[in-house]
């Protein structure tokens, strides 16, 4: 009896770690983001020094789901909830290093060159893209369905948003700095598609999470988290 509880304990503590580990990706997210926004290269290089930490921190998170693992036999639900806490670490480390490669955007271009249609473009779709995630991580720690077809809705959204960016870029001036500036921009919401694609895959696994009912696979999409079976 006493290591069940000792098991409930460790399950509930990693459901925990999750939402925490998704709070410091996406506030790398955030900030890369701002500095892009600002053009701060000194913002940018403060991201780019913050990724060891993402690094050490979803290493943490996977040793804690294998020594959970060794526990105690875990009934079909645990075993699940570990199954999938470890695609939401391989997501969650992916998106740290979109993080990364937004903060390296910034590096090398200039404020001058933007295009302000564009960065209010860029701005909404950052935080829907990191709303999202956070969205899909909450479904995940709490089992809770609703919220993770959410997040797919949510991540839908985000990939409309980037057809309004091309978009926009596309009819901007041919001015050459600005033209350099818009092929990063696009890039950057790229990257931000891909942080709402890592969302909406988490989203469409809280369903096998709650029920045991199969995955759906959906087509694969740059940047997701990569599929295994479910």
């Amino acid at each position: 009896m006493a290591t069940r509880l000792h098991f409930q304990s460790e399950i509930e503590s990693l459901r925990a770690g999750m939402v925490e580990m998704a709070s410091i990706v996406l506030n790398q997210v955030e900030r890369a983001v701002a500095a892009w926004d600002s053009m701060d290269a000194g913002a940018a290089e403060m991201v780019l020094l913050g990724d060891d930490r993402v690094d050490e921190r979803c290493a943490t998170l996977d040793m804690k789901i294998f020594d959970i693992q060794l526990l105690e036999a875990p009934v079909a639900s645990d075993q699940r909830l570990l199954h999938v806490g470890l695609i939401a670490v391989v997501a969650l480390e992916r998106v740290g290093d979109l993080a990364v490669a937004i903060a390296q955007l910034t590096l090398g271009q200039r404020p001058e060159n933007a295009i302000p249609e564009v960065q209010q473009l860029i701005g909404r779709m950052s935080a829907q893209a990191v709303d999202t995630l956070a969205v899909a991580v909450q479904a995940i720690a709490r089992s809770d369905v609703e919220l993770g077809d959410r997040a797919i809705r949510q991540a839908a959204a985000v990939r409309q948003m980037l057809d309004d960016v091309l978009e926009a870029v596309g009819t901007a001036t041919n001015e050459p700095a600005t033209r350099s500036w818009g092929a990063s921009a696009v890039l950057m919401a790229r990257h931000l598609e891909r942080v709402a694609n890592n969302g909406s895959e988490l989203g469409g696994r809280v369903r096998f999470l709650v029920t045991g009912e199969p995955f759906i696979h959906q087509p694969t999409l740059p940047g997701s988290v990569a599929r295994g079976g479910s």
